[in-house]
């Protein structure tokens, strides 16, 4: 099972992002909850029962929405919400997780050896036309490079959370060669959202380490890293290379990529809600031809580029109230021992959307899910609380949500 959900992972977007396949394990998912109990898929519609009555009003208030696109969005937050629940009430331990990150991570190793022999339009961006730093960017089997990023960043933060934890040192020598791997793919596919929020990321997560587990070597070896991290700045710096140009625009304010993503994005949604009395434009309906004639003029070009600001665009203010409700519901409950994991993936996936992505990518949904799960971390005490080669396969119990097999 580990293996199965680790090539979904990696090979999600392989025919497009509005065909992910992510949605076809959730379908499946469905299918079997409601063949066992109902219990998820109904929790699933209560939690968005609201926005379907809301996609009701917004039809009633607006002519101009496309219902087709409403409806379709609407049932991709459906498989989202589904998939999130799923993954909040799975009783999956670490050890598994631990497995699905380094199956993920030994994929993207063997499709990056393939990449670097073989440059082909599969797998890399030959002639970008956004990024003007960087022409040729890594893209693997997604649906563009900075996805890639994305994906090789997340591997990267939880496998550094299993080497900070990990007692063996044959282990922690396969975490970190993934690491490196995986580092690799971010750099190659130049994707700067990912090369922040993983930053940002293992800051918080060092840092909670040190709150657990202070000794003068640690804090020395965090001193060390700021000296190489300082070290390799300079050494891009000196270099003037594309990441230096680019990183040197953007703290001048002239990347045009990231006045988009901010400015531009927040001029957009800020002259939607105000034409929509602050109902939003109506769910899916931003990517039309209508929304880009009308608001081309305050600087829309295809889509906003700020993941949650495209859903307040959309949304209206059911969406901020519901993304408030939903964040503090993942922050509140979370216990002192869990911080380590769970406030890193919560910087990093928050920081990411900002910056970019998808909202209805449903890999967002599985960070929030276990984020929110209850289980995940209750004998965080013990570094390896199932040895790997003792464990069991995932599978679906009849509680319906994913569990160990005994």
């Amino acid at each position: 099972m580990a293996l199965i959900l680790s090539c979904s992972y990696v090979l999600h977007e392989l025919l497009s992002a509005n065909l992910d396949l992510l949605y076809f394990l959730s379908l499946v998912l469905i299918f079997a909850d409601i063949y066992k109990n109902k219990r998820l898929t109904v929790k699933a519609l209560g939690y968005i029962y609201l926005v379907v009555l809301y996609a009701l009003l917004q039809i009633v208030l607006n002519d101009q929405i496309e219902i087709p696109r409403l409806v379709i969005n609407v049932a991709k937050i459906f498989l989202n919400v589904f998939l999130f629940i799923q993954i909040k009430e799975s009783k999956i331990p670490l050890p598994v997780w631990r497995k699905m990150a380094v199956y993920s991570s030994l994929l993207h190793v063997f499709l990056l050896a393939v990449s670097l022999a073989f440059k082909t339009q599969w797998l890399w961006r030959l002639d970008e036309t956004v990024n003007i730093y960087q022409k040729t960017r890594l893209s693997l089997l997604y649906f563009e490079p900075s996805e890639a990023s994305f994906h090789a960043a997340l591997l990267v933060l939880l496998l550094v959370f299993f080497a900070l934890r990990e007692k063996s040192g044959s282990r922690n020598l396969l975490h970190f060669a993934l690491i490196g791997a995986n580092l690799v793919i971010v750099v190659l596919s130049a994707g700067m959202g990912g090369m922040f929020s993983l930053s940002l990321a293992c800051v918080v997560m060092y840092l909670f380490y040190l709150k657990e587990n202070f000794s003068t070597v640690r804090v020395l070896g965090l001193i060390a890293l700021i000296f190489l991290a300082a070290l390799s700045v300079l050494a891009v710096v000196n270099s003037n290379n594309s990441f230096y140009l680019r990183f040197n625009d953007i703290v001048n304010g002239n990347d045009g990529s990231v006045v988009y993503r901010f400015n531009v994005s927040f001029r957009v949604m800020k002259q939607m809600l105000l034409d929509t009395h602050y109902f939003g434009i109506g769910f899916g309906n931003l990517n039309t031809d209508t929304i880009h004639n009308t608001y081309a003029g305050f600087g829309l070009v295809d889509v906003i580029s700020n993941s949650f600001m495209y859903a307040l665009a959309e949304g209206g203010w059911l969406m901020l109230l519901l993304l408030a409700v939903f964040f503090l519901s993942l922050i509140l409950p979370v216990r002192p021992e869990e911080k380590i994991l769970k406030y890193a993936l919560l910087f990093f996936i928050v920081s990411y959307q900002i910056a970019g992505g998808y909202f209805t990518n449903p890999v967002n949904w599985i960070v929030y899910g276990i984020i929110a799960n209850p289980y995940l971390l209750r004998h965080s005490r013990s570094p390896n609380p199932v040895p790997a080669e003792n464990l069991p396969a995932a599978g679906i119990q009849s509680t319906g949500t994913l569990e160990l097999k005994s």
